[in-house]
């Protein structure tokens, strides 16, 4: 089997909080009749350096063409030749950069192919199942007006009423605004609302985080997500002896997992599949597990082709440390297959047909269809909650 051609189309889809999100849906066709879907996830972060498509497809299809898409490593290693240091070293914050992203879309085809060849899903290919079932979290921006407090809980109490009922919640722009929204989450809703994590988005010193913990700890969440500046590991590892909740960072490279075991920075890995792929985050997955470090998925919010690889990630993996991020399904008033992953209960199904176990449609991709970059709208994201 050979890759034959690339398609490359951009689609906008609106959150429910009505910003809008970017992507690339990729089809890697081969000369079999096997199509692979791979997708490159939510790119507003990418405003000022936005990729242009056409030459995304013709430089993905200079890799690709004439290859062997059950040759993953090999793709990888030709990959590494133009896409520098998309694995080796990347930033924390955000976890994954456009390099990262498109490695990962080609990494998901392939293997989307392999399994739609051979009629099994992608988890066999990455140890075999383990869980039928990952268990997830949804994310709550961060009030920054008094209008934004009904607004969120509102919000809750609809999520509540489809079995979502697990949430983290961005800190950071206003802690006495997030200790108000908090005790108005606890009085409204009570035990009906899990917190799983503070997520402080790498905006704060870690001494400053920890007087926001200890403002905060009385709402009972499980981890506190990227506590201190970007790779203030040091920092990292000071707070951890001060806290009693687990401290995550996102971890998208080799050279940053090996500085934050060195420093015993952190006690979670947040992980994800658009650090470069599937078979490249499974190698920072065993790499935390030698070193004793527990992971958790997460997620720059894909749609259900993004979403479903990262369910077989979790799938394949031994141990999940707690509730996982990736719910892009439900995020997203839009989606471009026929049927979404499933999401309910707090968890993500993992799909059980060959391949990703998700189905292009042809007519909701067209209708999605959009350029990548409009100046004249805010991007998405927690400083975009209130006008």
């Amino acid at each position: 089997m050979k890759i034959t051609s690339i398609t490359l189309v951009p689609i906008q889809t609106h959150r429910r909080t009505g910003s809008i999100s970017s992507h690339l849906i990729l089809q890697m066709h081969t000369d079999e009749g096997v199509t692979g879907l791979g997708e490159i996830s939510d790119l507003d972060c990418y405003r000022m350096y936005m990729p242009d498509v056409e030459a995304v497809r013709v430089g993905i299809e200079k890799i690709v063409l004439g290859r062997d898409p059950f040759a993953v490593q090999a793709m990888h290693n030709e990959m590494a030749k133009f896409l520098h240091n998309y694995f080796l070293s990347a930033p924390s914050y955000p976890p994954f950069t456009p390099a990262s992203q498109i490695a990962a879309g080609i990494d998901m085809a392939c293997f989307d192919i392999m399994g739609k060849a051979l009629d099994t899903p992608v988890h066999t290919f990455l140890g075999g199942q383990v869980r039928d079932a990952i268990d997830i979290c949804y994310p709550l921006f961060q009030v920054k007006a008094e209008a934004d407090y009904e607004r969120n809980l509102g919000y809750i109490r609809e999520l509540l009423d489809q079995g979502i009922s697990r949430f983290r919640y961005y800190v950071g722009v206003d802690f006495k605004k997030d200790e108000a929204f908090l005790a108005a989450l606890r009085d409204r809703f009570g035990d009906r609302v899990m917190l799983k994590a503070l997520d402080f988005q790498a905006r704060h010193y870690w001494k400053d985080t920890l007087r926001a913990y200890d403002r905060l700890k009385q709402f009972g969440f499980e981890v506190i997500e990227s506590p201190s500046w970007r790779e203030d590991f040091a920092g990292m590892a000071e707070l951890r002896r001060r806290v009693e909740a687990d401290i995550s960072e996102h971890c998208s490279s080799a050279s940053q997992a090996m500085a934050m075991i060195r420093a015993d920075a952190v006690d979670i890995f947040n992980v994800t599949v658009n650090s470069g792929g599937l078979l490249q985050v499974k190698k920072l997955v065993a790499l935390a597990e030698l070193a004793g470090i527990r992971t958790l998925i997460g997620t720059t919010q894909e749609l259900s082709i993004g979403t479903a690889a990262h369910a077989h990630l979790g799938a394949s993996m031994a141990e999940i440390a707690t509730a996982s991020d990736p719910v892009g399904p439900l995020l997203y008033a839009e989606d471009v297959v026929r049927e979404k992953v499933q999401i309910r209960d707090n968890q993500i199904a993992v799909p059980t047909g060959p391949g990703l176990g998700v189905e292009l449609d042809e007519e909701k991709l067209e209708a999605l269809r959009a350029p990548l970059v409009e100046w004249d709208r805010a991007a998405h994201g927690a400083g975009y909650v209130s006008d």
